[in-house]
């Protein structure tokens, strides 16, 4: 490890599956900072000399302005070709050097990225690639390995069929990236996994070595991901935190650790269960119930409401409502009485379509994904795992079963007749009965 080395954050991709979130999955949200902010910056080795950004048409003109205590240098990727594509439109700033190549919307834990480039510096291997052993399948490649050691890498080989137990994620330190580039350019693919098939190539006569990593990693890839981030986030190093002109009135009780920013208002007979994040200027009215949720700046939580594991963004009103498992990206208002189910009646894990795919979420426990500037009327239930997008309105009433487009209006089809009572009856009777056992 004699070369500069050089981080490489790919933030490319377009997030066509991220629907109906609008805002690029680079920048989503995250207690007063982004996904990249915390899976890029915060997690940056001091070793790392520079960094490379390969940003899209949408992000670049945020990315290109972070601050850094490193040089850094961000360029556009016009088109979403892959991790490949990425390194190739990048290949004159990476050139002559040894890299750590960070996928940007992958969060893991800050201390993977250090050992990966120690285990390099100690064993002066080719490359060296963390392997994520998950819980579970997961739709990812996995590393065939060889007396421990990586010979190749599968395209998400199906439950059961795994190779090994070990996921390719981020974190790849090449030692040469003239190599790596030159291996690109050589290797042909129908799909988008040439890099993979690069690095399979290397390993067949590289020093390619694979540490095992049982720690956190997300990938934020489905919208309901958000609430996966935020779990991470929160286990990381949420801490008690009381900001500036924080008005708490009576009876409320704080439970766990919870970040109270600036300007927060607090009313009465209202419980807070950490980990929460609560944003600034947020008010939350009387008899309010919030568990394990983010809550983003300006918002108004009504008398009454239960919101619970869910990411609530900036400028969203409530009032008697329960939201569970949710994801709202802003500037979403409920009307009284309105609910997000979260649950189905079979306890089944619930589905959502992705184009023209039904994707198993892997939650038993999913309410709804709702874009920007949605509102919904009172007494509207919206099932588990239905998607709302951007622009829309929902009347009184209804009962969403199915994802519902953007800029939608929505309503139910109600019918009644009206007629002359002809029934009598002793008023007060009955009422004097049920009084009698209320006394």
């Amino acid at each position: 490890m004699k070369k500069e080395i050089i981080a490489i954050a790919l933030a490319g991709g377009v997030g066509n599956r991220f629907w109906p979130i609008a805002t690029d999955k680079m920048l989503f949200p995250f207690m007063r900072g982004t996904i990249f902010d915390h899976a890029v910056i915060q997690r940056l080795p001091k070793i790392v000399s520079r960094l490379v950004i390969v940003a899209n048409p949408t992000n670049v003109s945020v990315l290109k302005n972070i601050r850094l205590p490193i040089p850094h240098t961000t360029v556009v990727q016009e088109h979403a070709t892959g991790m490949a594509g990425a390194l190739m439109t990048a290949k004159e700033l990476i050139a002559g050097g040894s890299l750590l190549i960070i996928i940007s919307d992958n969060l893991v834990k800050p201390e993977l990225y250090k050992e990966v480039l120690k285990q390099a510096k100690e064993s002066n291997a080719f490359a060296v690639v963390p392997g994520w052993k998950p819980r579970e399948y997961f739709p990812g490649g996995y590393f065939i390995l060889k007396g421990g050691k990586p010979i190749g890498i599968v395209e998400k080989p199906g439950s059961g069929n795994e190779p090994s137990p070990y996921v390719n994620i981020s974190g790849h330190y090449i030692d040469d990236a003239d190599i790596l580039l030159e291996t690109i350019q050589k290797t042909r693919s129908d799909r988008d996994d040439v890099y993979e098939k690069a690095i399979s190539e290397l390993m067949k006569h590289m020093d390619v070595r694979m540490i095992p990593y049982s720690g956190s990693c997300v990938c934020l890839k489905y919208p309901w991901h958000v609430l996966d981030v935020m779990d991470v986030l929160f286990a990381d190093g949420l801490v008690l935190h009381k900001g500036r002109n924080v008005e708490i009135r009576s009876n409320v009780v704080i439970d766990g650790p919870v970040y109270l920013g600036d300007n927060v208002k607090i009313y009465e007979n209202t419980k807070i269960v950490g980990p929460c994040y609560i944003g600034e200027k947020t008010i939350i009215g009387n008899n309010a119930m919030i568990r394990q949720s983010h809550i983003g700046d300006y918002c108004v939580i009504g008398f009454g409401c239960d919101i619970t594991r869910s990411f609530i963004g900036d400028n969203c009103w409530f009032h008697g409502n329960y939201v569970g498992d949710s994801v709202l990206e802003g500037n979403v208002s409920m009307g009284s009485g309105s609910v997000l189910a979260n649950l189905r009646l079979d306890e089944e894990n619930i589905r959502s379509m992705v184009g023209k795919e039904i994707i198993d979420t892997g939650r038993m426990k999913l309410g709804s994904i709702i874009g920007r500037n949605v509102r919904i009327g009172v007494n509207t239930s919206i099932m588990p795992g239905v998607k709302i997008g951007n622009d829309s309105m929902i009347g009184a009433g209804v009962v969403l079963a199915k994802d519902l487009p953007e800029e939608s209006f929505c309503l139910a089809q109600q019918g009644y007749t009206v007629s002359r009572n002809t029934k009598s009856f002793d008023r007060r009777k009955p009422r004097a009965e049920f009084r009698k056992k209320l006394e």
